[in-house]
């Protein structure tokens, strides 16, 4: 287990991670911290406890859109796999047919 130092809303936080999850870790902080400076740009200042509240709010509505576009691309994968299977059917049925006419030739 490893301890670094990510700085968010420029306070330091010491934060213990798994090895080799270092830079993983420093980079997500550092996207909490932009998104904490854009929406301070926004709003003006709020307490630092409303501006956490607030960046987890809209990290986790992006997790959600996320997640629902992941769902929506799998429900269009799911459906374009059936509509290529089908397809094989088909023609799996006319090449049996194909098959069969030349057998009696």
């Amino acid at each position: 287990m490893t301890q670094i130092t990510v700085t968010i809303g420029r306070r330091n936080y010491a934060i213990a991670c798994g090895d080799g999850q270092e830079e993983r870790l420093r980079a997500l902080a550092d996207y909490l911290d932009r998104r904490g400076t854009e929406l301070s740009a926004g709003i003006g200042h709020v307490s630092e406890p409303l501006l956490l509240v607030m960046i987890g709010l809209m990290v986790a509505d992006e997790l959600s859109d996320a997640r629902a576009e992941i769902e929506r691309l799998r429900d269009a994968m799911l459906a374009s796999d059936a509509a290529v299977a089908e397809t094989l059917n088909t023609l799996a049925a006319r090449i049996e047919v194909l098959a069969g006419r030349f057998e009696c030739s």
